[in-house]
């Protein structure tokens, strides 16, 4: 169990040692800032379309299910 639980992390700080070497990119036209309002709109909707996409299959099922029992 602690071999399993601590071989995840030797990819992970592989992971986070590779990302802290990155030189940061300037901004530019395709760049997305996260203070505007487009952000904001993105963010909810990415946010509602998971959970509805999980949720409303259990909502629209859970009357069939009754119906049959």
């Amino acid at each position: 169990m602690l071999i399993g639980r601590f071989l995840m992390i030797i990819p992970l700080l592989a992971m986070a040692g590779s990302l802290a070497r990155k030189k940061a990119v300037p901004e530019s036209a395709g760049t997305l800032a996260t203070d505007s309002g487009t952000f904001a709109f993105m963010l909810a909707a990415v946010v509602i379309g998971s959970w509805s996409l999980e949720y409303f299959p259990a909502l629209s099922l859970a009357p069939l299910w009754e119906h049959f029992q």
